[in-house]
């Protein structure tokens, strides 16, 4: 049936064609739901009568930046891209992937899931090779990528969707027309982190800023959200942006450089996974800053706590940036693997923003520190869909 239907399309369409009435539609740009002003572009994926979508059997296409409806035959096979690994964050993330990966394989849901890590951490090319395995290989029919770049993995992406295989970009963004997106709104998330730091800091002083992983679509939009609030502080100085990979090690090393050059330093802005590094670095040389991001982790946590009974004159911000955000992308591409359809109500065209709602700060601090406090060092606070939750995105 479904043969009959994609050969009768392919007809129709291409005596469109013929006739000069079919015109690919143009990209359109959508603006972000969240509380930031951030817009977010989205394509259309393109109508072509010798290259059909995957379809249900009523033959709809995905909607003008919506999400191609694509339902792999066969038993499901997920093969997940993460893009860089090592980290307690990314540890993490593929730990929660992992549980919900094998309540599905018990389940029998699912047949089986391949995680392959770039060796390379955050290359695009790297990632884009592991992407065309997976369209080659004939067992994986889910694709779940965390995207090293905006831009680099479209074309394969796009090869992927042609060989019918289902693709979910998870964690941040890139231009893949027609695939589910889920992820943070990264500039909205770093929006809040910046403006509760300034404020902490009386709206002046000398700052810094330990970025993420340079180059990445997220650390991209983060970087962006500090560059904008300042422009509402001028008594802020940003003296200097420099990445720290999202690795303690990384950050606590180039925080100490900067420190070595002897410049007061009274604000940081860094990201998840870093601040324990960037903390470490500045009671090494005897300082301390005045209010900075703080990780949602138990490390950072514990030396918050003692500088918190200690009377320092120091205040930290933290809002998790849940590592189960990749979990939760995996329950929804097998629900629509299954066939269920997205109530695309409820999505951003072809973003769905998790939000996370804790924030913790002095007055909250008891709160973070009860779910941390029993844990290992390297734990950083979690958080994602149940199956139940996931139920809500589908009509």
């Amino acid at each position: 049936m479904k043969k009959v239907l994609v050969v009768v399309m392919c007809l129709v369409l291409a005596a469109a064609m013929f006739v000069g009435c079919t015109a690919a539609p143009a990209a359109s740009e959508t603006p972000a739901a969240s509380e930031s002003a951030a817009a977010s572009e989205s394509v259309a994926p393109s109508e072509s009568a010798s290259e059909p979508v995957q379809s249900d059997e009523s033959g709809d296409e995905a909607e003008t930046g919506g999400v191609m409806k694509i339902v792999p035959e066969g038993d499901i096979v997920i093969g997940i891209s993460t893009g860089s690994s090592g980290t307690s964050w990314r540890d993490i993330m593929i730990d929660n992937m992992k549980t919900v990966g094998d309540e599905y394989k018990e389940a029998g849901r699912i047949k089986d899931y391949k995680i392959v890590n770039n060796t390379t951490n955050g290359d695009a090319n790297e990632q884009a090779q592991i992407l065309r395995q997976f369209v080659d290989d004939p067992e994986v029919n889910v694709i779940m990528v965390n995207p090293n770049d905006n831009t680099a993995l479209s074309e394969v992406i796009a090869d992927a969707q042609k060989a019918g295989k289902l693709v979910v970009v998870y964690d941040a963004t890139a231009e893949a027309p027609g695939a589910l997106q889920v992820t943070l709104d990264h500039y909205a998330w770093n929006t809040k982190n910046v403006e509760a730091i300034s404020k902490g800091a009386g709206g002046k002083g000398n700052a810094i800023e330990i970025s993420g992983l340079d180059g990445h679509p997220a650390n991209n939009e983060r970087i962006r959200a500090t560059q904008d609030v300042l422009k509402n502080y001028p008594d802020i100085k940003l003296l200097q942006s420099t990445p720290g990979g999202w690795d303690q090690t990384k950050a606590k090393e180039a925080t100490a450089q900067i420190l070595s050059s002897g410049q007061e330093i009274d604000i940081v802005y860094t990201q998840d996974g870093m601040a324990y590094g960037v903390l470490q670095a500045f009671q090494d040389a005897g300082k301390l800053p005045k209010a900075m991001y703080g990780d949602p982790g138990t490390a950072f946590f514990k030396a918050w706590k003692e500088l918190r009974d200690s009377g320092a004159d120091f205040k930290a911000f933290s809002q998790p940036n849940p590592p189960g955000i990749g979990a939760t992308a995996m329950r929804l591409a097998v629900n629509m693997a299954e066939g269920k359809d997205l109530d695309e109500t409820k999505l951003d065209g072809n973003i769905y923003y998790y939000v996370v709602n804790s924030f913790y700060t002095d007055e909250n601090f008891d709160e973070g520190w009860e779910q941390l406090k029993d844990q290992s060092d390297d734990y950083l606070l979690t958080e994602y869909f149940t199956e139940e939750q996931a139920l809500e995105l589908f009509k």
